[in-house]
């Protein structure tokens, strides 16, 4: 029996004394309370550090989009400079002179083919139109000046209005509308008569004018300069 108490009790370790408990837990919680200040001290470090890389990488994104922004801006003003340029390219007016054939406004809703004879004074012009009238007429009554055509026979434009009458058809701006939408693109009569009809000539360039003049669905005027026009696709809805 002895010997087996002896046997039992060396089995297991004696428990500490009741001070030696106390010191081990005052320091274990010492320890513990240290490790999370310096836990929480740490993360407040790393957070800072992070909120810094982030302004320092959200400032070099504001100078670079104060750059790009820059380079636009340069860009756009180029090329609107040049876009004006083209637009007066494109709007030079052919001056008159004897034989060419013209459109002039007789009154606020009429219109005649004529062929321009000889100047009237300083901004006068003497005209004969398709109804064998001679007039003189201002400029400012010129509506659209048919190129391709230097000696044009007064005795052929009845002919000549009733070929380009027989080419009114509105389907052709339709498809030409389509298509210059699509690309947001402007046109000038010829340029829009080479789409439509695949040649500028003197007959379908005065056909396409006639189909514009009367359009009110697809096309509109976005810029005149004498008897030239610019024009530009309207947009679906208007």
């Amino acid at each position: 029996m002895a010997f087996r108490a002896v046997t039992t009790c060396s089995l297991f370790r004696p428990s500490p004394p009741p001070l030696l408990s106390s010191a081990l837990r005052f320091f274990s919680s010492r320890s513990c309370r240290s490790h999370s200040l310096s836990l929480r001290y740490g993360i407040q470090i790393q957070t800072r550090s992070i909120q810094s890389l982030f302004d320092s990488v959200m400032e070099e994104l504001r100078a670079a989009r104060k750059r790009r922004q820059k380079r636009v801006s340069a860009s756009a003003s180029k090329m609107g400079l040049l876009n004006e340029e083209l637009v007066e390219d494109r709007l030079v007016n052919r001056s008159l002179q004897k034989g060419l054939l013209l459109e002039f406004k007789k009154d606020s809703d009429k219109v005649l083919l004529a062929v321009a004879q000889r100047p009237d004074g300083k901004k006068n012009w003497m005209v004969s139109d398709q109804n064998g009238v001679t007039s003189s007429i201002k400029l400012q009554q010129v509506t659209y000046i048919v190129p391709g055509i230097d000696n044009f026979d007064q005795a052929d434009i009845t002919d000549f209005a009733q070929k380009a009458q027989d080419n009114m058809d509105p389907s052709l701006l339709e498809f030409a509308w389509v298509e210059l939408l699509e690309k947001n693109k402007s046109v000038t009569v010829e340029e829009l008569a080479e789409i439509i009809f695949g040649n500028t000539e003197p007959l379908e360039s005065y056909s396409t004018h006639l189909l514009l003049s009367k359009d009110e669905v697809y096309f509109t005027v976005l810029e005149t300069k004498g008897s030239r026009s610019i024009y530009g696709p309207r947009q679906s809805g208007q």
